[in-house]
């Protein structure tokens, strides 16, 4: 009996190890990358990332993280957070270089449920981009009782997140720009 629990135990160890934590172990066309697209109603443009894993390692809760700009609102950035199995999302925060950002409101009705669960909020621009800038983020995820928090940002560098983050400001940036809003 105790033979087989050593060896249980044994391969569940070799299986998490096998588990890679390196982004740059990674396939990049594996991770989803931005998308600009038309809105189908009056033409304006939406930049979308879809969310993906914000977690540096595997023993933080598991969030995901995405973020969608429209040029109906160039200054809201929608933040799209979730968490893996069936919880309920209520709230939202970031913690970005010791700066807490908390002026985060719910964007939906209530969370979406599946094998994870989302929900959508929404930032100020300004925010966004300290975020974006900042050396190490904690995000918290606020469910009904309870929360749990990732990291992702340079000093975080196995988040996949993290090679999101510029493209999607860099070309929401530039449509600003040409539409005179600023930077």
């Amino acid at each position: 009996m105790k033979a087989g629990v050593v060896a249980l135990l044994e391969l569940a160890l070799v299986g998490c190890a096998a588990v890679p934590t390196d982004v740059s172990l990674l396939q990049d066309s594996a991770i989803p990358s931005l998308s600009v697209i038309k809105d189908e109603f009056d033409g304006s443009a939406i930049v979308q990332q879809v969310p993906v894993s914000s977690s540096s390692s595997l023993a933080e809760g598991w969030h995901a993280l995405g973020f969608e700009w429209h040029q109906k609102t160039p200054e809201i950035i929608f933040i799209t957070a979730g968490a893996i199995g069936s919880v309920t999302l209520t709230d939202l925060a970031f913690n970005a270089d010791g700066e807490l950002i908390s002026r985060i409101r719910p964007a939906s009705a209530g969370t979406e449920y599946g094998s994870s669960s989302t929900r959508r909020f929404a930032m100020s621009w300004q925010d966004f981009l300290k975020i974006a800038n900042a050396k190490s983020v904690k995000m918290k995820l606020v469910r009904l009782d309870e929360y749990t928090v990732s990291s992702f940002g340079p000093e975080h560098p196995e988040a996949v997140v993290n090679a999101r983050i510029a493209p999607f400001v860099e070309k929401v940036r530039e449509l600003r720009s040409s539409a005179g809003v600023g930077r």
